[in-house]
């Protein structure tokens, strides 16, 4: 592949990168709750949260635009708020309809489970404006997540604790640009270099204790509820920067150095994103997800694979996007712009 392609390929490689991530947050989610005793699983969903997020967030920052004018206002309405807001009441009440009341994150007043990312993506967008002003921006960003990690306040509640841990990433991507990963040379060294530090990952991962704390991945918990408020817990949370920064770009120079014809399903990573969930949710309401684990390893390896790739191949169809936009997003966005305000964007 070219060192310096021009835009289209560009942003094909974008889309190509979000493509993968989307099937890992997939994955990652499907196996969430019985990957623990399994030793291929185990070190694959630790590999998985150490990369994914951060990098979403990262690739988030790269194509997002510091003004706050009325046009970017506009945009973070339909594409934020709006999915935001839309999904919010779709798995709420799909969750009482299940369980005749209201999910525990409504109690804690804070986004249905992967719902987070909107809400955090929401405030970074916010707040970006700010950071850019500030000479650098990337350091302060660091202090705000190490000092507000030691806040009580924080965790699940509107997703502010994830929004701080993750601040780093969203503004290191807005300085990186879209264009860093074509600026990148085309290196045998560089790619040896990136599948070795992969590797490595998903090593180390595997010789994890078996009492490791998973919570630190999630980043929604305060160093107050990881029993670690003190300097040592920064520089945990520095080391895990260190880990997810040094793995997350080995994966996204591999992304971007090869054409999988994966830009498709990047362009529609949002409908992945606010669909998956529900796939999941009857998934194990119905008793299937216990059923797939309690197969023989191969077995629950290669269809938790296979029910990844299906969920998110459905989800990430044109026909899922068009009924997405027409039947939901649409109805969400004329009421909060207005119709003639939301069709002329």
């Amino acid at each position: 592949m070219s060192a310096s392609p021009n835009q289209d390929n560009r942003n094909s490689a974008l889309d190509q990168i979000k493509g993968v991530l989307i099937f890992l947050v997939v994955f990652g989610h499907l196996i969430e709750l019985y990957f623990h005793h399994d030793s291929v699983l185990r070190p694959l969903w630790i590999a998985i949260y150490t990369i994914h997020m951060p990098m979403f967030i990262l690739i988030s920052g790269m194509v997002s635009k510091a003004e706050l004018n009325a046009h970017q206002s506009v945009q973070i309405v339909r594409n934020i708020l709006a999915p935001l807001l839309a999904f919010e009441l779709i798995y709420e009440t799909t969750e009482y309809v299940l369980t005749g009341k209201t999910s525990v994150y409504a109690g804690l007043i804070a986004p249905y489970w992967m719902l987070w990312y909107l809400m955090s993506l929401l405030s970074w967008r916010l707040m970006l404006p700010l950071f850019s002003r500030l000479r650098y921006p990337l350091i302060a960003a660091l202090l705000v997540a190490g000092v507000t990690a030691y806040s009580e306040h924080s965790g699940y509640l509107l997703s502010l604790s994830r929004t701080m841990m993750f601040l780093p990433f969203f503004i290191l991507g807005w300085q990186l640009g879209p264009d860093f990963w074509s600026k990148l040379p085309a290196s045998k060294l560089y790619t040896g270099a990136s599948v070795l530090i992969l590797i490595t990952t998903v090593a180390i991962s595997a010789q994890l204790p078996q009492d490791f704390d998973y919570r630190w991945l999630y980043g929604s918990f305060s160093l107050h509820r990881l029993g670690m408020a003190t300097p040592k817990g920064n520089m945990y949370q520095a080391l895990q920067y260190l880990c997810s920064v040094t793995a997350g770009f080995a994966a996204l120079y591999l992304l971007s150095r090869r054409n999988l014809g994966l830009s498709r399903l990047g362009k529609h990573s949002v409908y992945v994103f606010l669909w998956h969930g529900m796939a999941l949710i009857v998934m194990n309401a119905n008793g299937w997800l216990k059923q797939l684990f309690e197969l023989p390893q191969f077995w629950r390896v290669t269809l938790s694979v296979l029910a990844s790739i299906l969920i998110t191949w459905i989800t990430a169809h044109r026909w899922t996007a068009l009924l997405t936009d027409k039947l939901v997003l649409h109805p969400v966005r004329s009421l909060l712009l207005g119709l003639q305000r939301h069709q002329s964007h």
